[in-house]
């Protein structure tokens, strides 16, 4: 204890000594002491200030960049927005587009042929692989009944097979159970086109006689009640000629793509409908894609 005063007592004198030195050796200090004491003191908190404005500069900067970066942000949002709005317009425009351009080629069949056909929506397809069927939005009460051809521009569909008020089944020509009485537009071969359990067509009974070409155009022959004549059903693709078979057969392409149909016509009767006045042509015109 009393060593640690005396260590005390002599710190004290040698501060007091070293203060004296320094009034001794700089005499502004004895005119001005509180200057020279406070200086140091102004030098530390300048310093502080300085450094706390850089501070607060910088940091005030990040602040404004941050805003700044919200605020592109939210833009660049409402841009996409924008975009993502304006291709969804697009995309249903161009829909619009197509559907208002198949249906005109409608009309136009409707308007080019004798018959009466009625314009239906496919609304339903059958998701088993047992039959190819699908399903349109009109039925009896729009005069569709059973057994009625149905067609595109294109070409033949199938048949309907089941119909009630507002609905009906149509047998496609793919399927199996399938059969459209058919000709060779080139050779004017009669024959059968039936649907495949794979779901593809061929055309049976022809003559062992015809010269078939691969390419040739295969319509509908007018014999049974539910296409008229000239209808395109495809066209041939191999054909399979044995010596020992009664007839020859061939695989057929189907000018309808059957699994992207949208829309058809329904044959409600092959009697000849009023037209205007002056008109003429056959009254069973081929269909698109058809040649003469």
């Amino acid at each position: 204890m009393l060593r640690q005063r005396a260590n005390h007592r002599r710190i004290f004198i040698l501060l007091l000594i070293l203060l004296l030195l320094g009034v001794i050796l700089f005499p502004e200090l004895q005119k001005r002491p509180l200057y020279f004491l406070a200086r140091p003191v102004v030098l530390v908190i300048t310093g502080l200030q300085a450094g706390l404005t850089w501070i607060g500069g910088g940091f005030g900067h990040v602040w404004q960049n941050y805003f700044d970066l919200v605020s592109v942000k939210r833009e660049n949002d409402l841009l996409k927005q924008d975009l993502a709005r304006l291709q969804n317009e697009k995309i249903q425009l161009l829909e619009a587009a197509q559907a208002a351009d198949r249906l005109q080629q409608l009309l136009d069949l409707k308007e080019a042929v004798s018959y009466h056909l009625v314009a239906a929506r496919i609304i339903g397809r059958d998701p088993s692989n047992w039959y190819r069927t699908v399903m349109i939005n009109k039925g009896t009460r729009d005069g569709v009944n059973v057994e009625m051809g149905v067609i595109t521009p294109v070409g033949v569909v199938g048949r309907v097979i089941k119909s009630s008020a507002t609905a009906s089944q149509v047998l496609l020509a793919t399927d199996r159970n399938s059969a459209v009485a058919a000709l060779i537009e080139r050779t004017r071969d009669e024959g059968l086109v039936e649907g495949t359990e794979n779901g593809m067509a061929r055309i049976k009974y022809l003559s062992l006689l015809a010269e078939l070409q691969e390419g040739d155009l295969v319509l509908t022959s007018g014999l049974t009640g539910v296409f008229p004549k000239g209808l395109q059903i495809g066209t041939l693709g191999r054909t399979t000629k044995k010596e020992s078979d009664l007839f020859q057969q061939a695989a057929l392409v189907p000018s309808v793509d059957f699994s992207k149909l949208e829309e058809v016509l329904v044959i409600t009767s092959l009697e000849e409908r009023p037209g205007p006045p002056g008109r003429s042509g056959p009254s069973s015109p081929e269909l698109k894609g058809s040649r003469k």
